[in-house]
């Protein structure tokens, strides 16, 4: 998202073609055109114009197939508009929608009319709104234990499966089995996605590397450090040193415009 921004609507741009990633804002894809292939999780779904398509904080996606005449938006929303922008059910588990055809014209003006928009304030509460609004518009699905397992892992990222296993009344392997399913994730994964968003936060805040590991709730530096590795691809210091760097400035300059020096297909060692 643009520096500054807590929420935002951005065209997808084909040449800006992203690997599989997860991040800690919510986000809602709109497809407008054609079709594609989404891989969420362990899952791929075929999308076609009209779906909208919720993703959690923390959970994989991206997009694997695309047809010529594809056009997707994205919208996203910062953690602490989140509550806002989703109202009570701020962790309910993955959704997928089709829109009416007849509301899908007025609904890709509207997102076009958005991306367009450059006044900070002004895009950031009708994102704010309209994300709201089809938030509300989607049906909350998977089982109960998962929709309320996920409020306390975005919460709560240091829980354990044990602990969220009493608090519901039941076993920690009927937890995982629907938390797995439902998400296509499992819940350990998910936690360790969390805390590590969390890490990145401390770090950007000052925190040495070791110091901010611990206060994300790892148990050590080593278990940190491969969970790291697992989701990153590369090892914390190259992501601080320079990867990061190059990933955000491709992705803004597809959020912008499509030109540039970065006009061309990126990738990074990433799941």
């Amino acid at each position: 998202m643009v520096k500054g921004r807590r929420a935002q609507v951005w065209r997808h741009q084909p040449q800006f073609r992203r690997p599989r990633h997860f991040h800690e804002e919510p986000e809602i894809n709109v497809v407008v055109k054609g079709s594609g292939l989404m891989g969420v999780g362990e899952r791929n779904h075929r999308i076609l114009a009209g779906d909208l398509l919720l993703f959690q904080p923390g959970q994989d996606h991206g997009l694997l197939e695309a047809s010529d005449d594809f056009q997707l938006f994205v919208m996203a929303v910062r953690p602490e508009l989140a509550d806002r922008a989703l109202g009570a059910g701020a962790a309910l588990g993955s959704s997928t929608f089709r829109l009416s055809p007849e509301s899908l014209p007025e609904l890709a003006t509207k997102l076009s009319e958005l991306w367009a928009i450059r006044d900070a304030h002004d895009h950031e509460a009708q994102v704010t709104e309209l994300f709201r609004s089809l938030r509300a518009a989607m049906p909350a699905e998977g089982h109960a234990l998962t929709r309320r397992a996920l409020r306390c892992v975005v919460g709560e990222p240091g829980v354990s499966v044990s602990t969220l296993a009493r608090r519901f009344r039941t076993t920690p392997s009927s937890v995982s089995r629907h938390y797995h399913r439902d998400l296509g994730v499992t819940l350990t994964e998910h936690r360790a996605r969390m805390r590590l968003m969390r890490f990145v936060r401390m770090v950007d805040g000052g925190m040495e590397l070791t110091e901010a590991a611990l206060a994300a709730s790892f148990g050590s530096y080593a278990q940190f450090h491969r969970a790291f590795r697992r989701a990153f691809g590369c090892a914390p210091r190259q992501y601080f040193s320079g990867l990061r760097t190059l990933m955000t400035e491709a992705t803004l300059a597809s959020i912008e415009s499509g030109d540039g020096p970065w006009a061309r297909p990126f990738s990074l060692p990433l799941p």
